[in-house]
């Protein structure tokens, strides 16, 4: 960018036209940026519809292992992952633990609460990371949040009780249990984004990903690889194909690799602003497809978490770095 400003210094009759181009380009790149940020939150809000459509089929496991399994490599070839020297042992022990944490434990609570408690409150679920992430980096010392983003948490947590039904607890309530397995599911995820920073810092987020894909793949197997024989692949109708093309191109490795374009190229907290998009997508194309309609509780509660969380993770400043992006 420097450079374009100093091509266009030399020349005042050059000056306005090269920084015509400049603002042009940055343009560009700022638009391709935030339609990949988009498309990656319409990817993400659609692979809990995708996913409970599978599962009329199979295993939440199975599933799982069918991700994983193919996932890992194709992740590894697009990272070059097989081509470079692997990293020093301390961070393939880290990258282990984040493995278990981020892909396995994760993908594995995920799925089974999707199974039981719907695409809807998965999808709801995701929004309590940003305020989990704030509790543990500020238990932690790495964060000091002041009263607003405090009550931000508390009023996520009263969203998420309301989610859980906790008037009317019960373990024997297969929704119950599905929601409590997907905050399991955030919790784990919670502190492999907090645990895998400094190793992001070294290898970088694709190759750092590529890596945690591989080991939780392999930790998962013994989980994911029986159910996986017991399903009758060829035997599986178009649609359920067409659902696991797309949970596997569409909401692994191309998440993944526009997450990692997106990141190169804007703030952290401007790629979280996109979050909120998620559970909108999912919960309407669970009413389209699945014709799963949510309840007023739902709602209630959806608005709750999400004005919650956004007291928690500071959105309006989050919003005006992603309005200065836009404008250069």
């Amino acid at each position: 960018m420097a450079r374009v400003y100093a091509t266009g210094a030399r020349s005042s009759s050059n000056a306005p036209a090269s920084g015509g181009r400049h603002v042009r380009l940055v343009c560009r790149v700022l638009l391709r940026v935030h339609t990949a940020l988009l498309l990656v939150q319409i990817l993400f809000g659609l692979w809990p519809v995708a996913g409970s459509a599978v599962m009329q089929q199979m295993s939440p496991a199975a599933l799982i292992g069918f991700r994983l399994m193919l996932g890992a490599p194709l992740l590894a070839l697009a990272s070059g992952l097989f081509w470079q020297r692997p990293p020093p042992l301390g961070d393939l022990a880290r990258l282990a633990v984040l493995g278990a944490l981020g892909i396995s434990a994760n993908q594995l609570l995920f799925a089974e609460g999707l199974y039981r408690a719907g695409p809807i409150n998965a999808s709801l679920s995701i929004l309590l990371m940003p305020a989990l992430t704030l509790v543990l980096t500020s238990a932690l010392g790495i964060e000091r949040p002041g009263a607003t983003r405090w009550f931000g948490i508390a009023l996520s947590f009263a969203g998420a009780a309301l989610l859980l039904r906790v008037e009317r607890f019960d373990l024997g309530d297969r929704t119950t249990v599905g929601n409590l397995m997907l905050l399991a599911n955030i919790s784990a995820y919670t502190v492999y984004i907090v645990a895998a920073r400094p190793v992001l810092a070294r290898l970088g987020s694709l190759r750092t990903m590529a890596w945690v894909f591989v080991f939780g793949a392999l930790e998962a197997a013994p989980l994911t690889l029986p159910p996986m024989t017991r399903v009758a692949w060829l035997g599986l109708g178009p649609a359920t194909h067409g659902s696991l093309a797309f949970i596997l191109f569409g909401a692994t490795i191309g998440t993944y690799l526009l997450n990692a374009y997106a990141l190169r190229r804007v703030e952290s907290s401007v790629v979280a602003v996109y979050v909120y998009v998620q559970p909108v997508i999912a919960t309407l194309a669970a009413w389209h497809w699945l014709g799963q309609v949510p309840t007023l509780r739902t709602w209630v509660a959806a608005v709750v978490i999400v004005v919650g969380v956004a007291l928690s993770s500071d959105l309006l400043a989050g919003l005006r770095k992603t309005r200065a992006s836009v404008s250069g």
